[in-house]
């Protein structure tokens, strides 16, 4: 009978004060419940990657919603500590995802993502530079038309603030822009991390052939279309690299609004002094720390 009543009165509680308070008498009207304290604080269940996986949901998102949980009650929102990582994870429906990404530390949200080329004439990018004279010649845009194969990880370490890792539109989207002066749309470009003031480099790497007695420069270019800004690096192709050589291009951005997202970003250009072909092997693009 004592336990009824107590239950009784708990209820009457619940429904007549929806604000609960713990060490107050005025909890605050805004939330639900008040804690207040000047010595201790919350702790919130804590969990390693393992018993995260096992009791709520793992994190590959080839098994994760729809394809499969372990847990069918789990709802965006949830939030853990994961102590494998060290850090608070929330679920967003999808994937776990780190509460904060770290800006005190070198990891901060840095990261390096490589995107390589499978080996076959279908897959790997390549194109045929001709010359202007002795001039560069015009300009051809190196496109992706499959979807990019990245390098396994640790070589590839998403930002941790990257809320779609692991596919192309992360790195790689679809613009809907037209540049001005232009009567089509961007379609396709590079994109950095999205952290206003992050500094990126990023380095290419292609597989050129010319004749056998051919020399010349090969130039690459990152392009904002919608900006005119770009960034060029020029690299000297060998004498007679008939075999092919493996030529390397760095260049540096800052996101910054004309960069980022809704659809800009960056498109990569190659122009030759002389007639050879390009084929594309990979290209990285590392976030530096950003505090």
């Amino acid at each position: 009978m004592k336990n009824f009543i107590l239950v009784g009165l708990m209820l009457l509680c619940a429904n007549l004060f929806p604000q609960v308070g713990i060490d107050t008498d005025t909890p605050n009207g805004a939330s639900i419940l008040d804690i207040v304290s000047t010595e201790k604080g919350v702790l919130i269940p804590r969990l390693t990657s393992a018993e995260r996986d096992s009791n709520l949901a793992d994190n590959d998102i080839n098994t994760v919603p729809p394809n499969g949980v372990v847990n069918t009650d789990i709802t965006p929102g949830l939030l853990i500590f994961n102590t494998t990582e060290n850090a608070f994870e929330y679920w967003d429906g999808i994937l776990w995802r780190q509460l904060f990404y770290n800006t005190s530390t070198t990891a901060g949200n840095a990261g390096a993502v490589k995107i390589i080329g499978q080996e076959g004439p279908l897959t790997l990018p390549f194109i045929s530079l001709t010359h202007s004279g002795s001039r560069f010649g015009a300009r051809k845009e190196m496109k992706f038309t499959e979807d990019l194969i990245f390098a396994p990880a640790p070589t590839t370490s998403w930002p941790e603030n990257e809320q779609n890792p692991w596919t192309s539109e992360a790195i790689y989207r679809t613009s809907t822009l037209t540049p001005p002066g232009s009567m089509n749309q961007m379609g396709k470009v590079w994109r950095e991390n999205p952290v206003l003031g992050q500094v990126h480099v990023w380095r290419l790497n292609v597989l050129v052939g010319t004749g056998p007695n051919s020399s010349g420069s090969l130039m690459a270019v990152m392009r904002n279309q919608m900006s005119g800004f770009e960034v060029v690096d020029i690299s000297q192709i060998p004498h007679g690299s008939a075999t092919g050589n493996i030529l390397t291009f760095y260049f540096y951005t800052i996101a910054d609004d004309a960069s980022l997202d809704p659809g800009r970003g960056y498109k990569l250009f190659l122009a030759s002094d002389t007639d050879c072909t390009v084929t594309f092997k990979d290209l990285t693009r590392i976030s530096l720390f950003q505090d």
